[in-house]
């Protein structure tokens, strides 16, 4: 299944230094629908510093970083099934099955430091 994103419009804030927020309601629909609302905060993809000449923030993989972002947020899923649909986000913005894993298990590892629901 192809997912489609709608455009995603972003503004940087100064008061908060890496932190991007939502100009706009942003959607996704794939597998399941999501809506991001505008006004949502992010900090696009949290890469490891050793991992980022390798991997983009600011990439493909921002799209469907920011609905990933929304996911954990809102507490949607659990953990498993929100990283689940990044790894399909991942997918249908042209990421091959081992790049996408590659993410996908980056969020799996990691996915913990953003709190237990």
């Amino acid at each position: 299944m192809k997912g489609v994103f709608t455009d995603l419009v972003l503004k940087t804030l100064d008061d908060e230094p890496g932190v991007f927020e939502v100009t706009n309601d942003f959607t996704y629909e794939g597998s399941s629908f999501v809506r991001v609302p505008a006004g949502t905060k992010t900090d696009l993809a949290s890469i490891p510093f050793f991992m980022r000449s390798i991997m983009s923030r600011t990439g493909r993989s921002r799209k469907p970083a920011v609905v990933h972002d929304h996911l954990y947020a809102s507490k949607w899923q659990t953990r498993k099934v929100c990283d689940q649909l990044f790894q399909e986000m991942l997918r249908a913005r042209g990421y091959s099955r081992f790049q996408a894993a590659i993410f996908y298990s980056g969020v799996r590892v990691g996915g913990w430091t953003r709190g237990r629901w």
